[in-house]
């Protein structure tokens, strides 16, 4: 049954606000779909019920309080009392109860979705309990699906992440911004050891990094140093980076490995030169030299840097193609769809 037709009321719990969320994006792609759709915010949720002002604040970001955190769960119950959803979606690891989803449930029968988009590293303890609870828990990543079910998850599927043709479509570039922002290649994303390593080897190459940590984690690293852009590049600023860049390399992290991360799907959104790390999990539908360009190990990646760079109309050819197959089949439009479709007839 084609459930994404079927107007709906759904309540997505996460970050909402944040414009350049995996939230932000699940609700343009529902309200595109036509649903009716609310957000809660939880983290906002929880810093509104602490105490104490700034440093109660602090204090309950590295030590959560259980009486705060459960005053914000109860503020999400009776909001959704009030808006009485047809589904709920929790994204991530957002702080939320296993006896607030169960009220949720006995209050007023929503079906109940988890959407899962990270390593199960960051599978939290109140997550895990939650598990069992949800009719559908949706991972980013088909490595995952099993962990998930000796946890308790009750049904699974492998939604991966996706494209948000809104938030990351080709960017128009003034002269003054290709100054700023042009680069042969450029890296957007937070520190990582790993990372880091691999960013070393290309001293004296034209090489753009934005993101969180690099200047505190790599002061003594003088390549790093001299490539860091000293900030995240996010949103509409994403877009201008990888539209100025030549190459944009994507480190995928190895906790995340054989799955793919955002910025798989963010950068040829929009429109750029992809050059990945390995990604087993979606090498059959981005094909390396026609959607995407992978690499294998350091001396594979300078030489697929040195090809690439001397090609410019390869770079441009693949770009489109990556471009649109992620418009054709890999948008949050399309991850929605096959959730809402799962669900079938208990929506009805």
């Amino acid at each position: 049954m084609d459930m994404s037709s079927k107007s709906l009321r759904i309540m997505l719990v996460g970050t909402p606000a944040n414009t350049c969320t995996l939230e932000s994006s699940y609700k343009s792609a529902l309200d595109s779909l036509g649903h009716e759709v609310l957000g809660f915010d939880m983290p906002l949720a929880i810093r509104r019920s602490c105490r104490f002002g700034r440093v109660g604040r602090e204090f309950n970001r590295y030590l959560p309080v259980d009486a705060w955190t459960k005053k914000a769960n109860r503020s999400m119950v009776t909001t959704a009392i009030d808006f009485a959803p047809d589904m709920v979606i929790i994204c991530g690891s957002s702080l939320v109860y296993p006896g607030a989803l169960a009220q949720v449930r006995a209050s007023i029968g929503s079906y109940l979705v988890l959407l899962w988009p990270d390593t199960l590293l960051n599978l939290g303890i109140h997550s895990i309990a939650c598990l069992p609870l949800y009719d559908l828990v949706a991972t980013y990543s088909k490595s995952t699906v099993e962990g998930l079910r000796t946890m308790g998850a009750r049904s699974i599927k492998w939604v991966p992440l996706g494209g948000d043709p809104l938030l990351h479509s080709p960017a128009p570039l003034t002269g003054s911004e290709s100054a700023k922002y042009r680069a042969d290649v450029s890296f957007i994303g937070g520190w990582r050891p790993e990372r880091e390593k691999v960013l070393s080897e290309f001293k004296g190459l034209d090489l753009k990094i934005w993101g969180p940590d690099w200047g505190r984690r790599c002061r003594r690293n003088t390549v790093i140093m001299d490539s860091w852009q000293g900030r995240p590049a996010l949103g509409q600023e994403f877009s201008k980076v990888v539209t100025a860049s030549k190459i944009n390399l994507n480190i995928i992290d190895p906790t995340n490995f054989p799955a793919a991360n955002m910025r798989f799907f963010e950068i040829p959104t929009a429109g750029g030169l992809q050059l990945s790390s390995q990604c087993p999990e979606m090498e059959n539908d981005f094909r390396h030299g026609v959607h995407i360009f992978y690499y294998r190990d350091s001396k594979d990646l300078r030489e697929h840097v040195n090809y690439l760079l001397a090609n410019p109309d390869v770079c441009g050819k693949v770009a489109e193609a990556g471009r649109t197959r992620v418009l054709g089949a890999h948008t949050y439009t399309a991850r929605i769809s096959a959730i809402l479709d799962s669900c079938g007839s208990q929506l009805t």
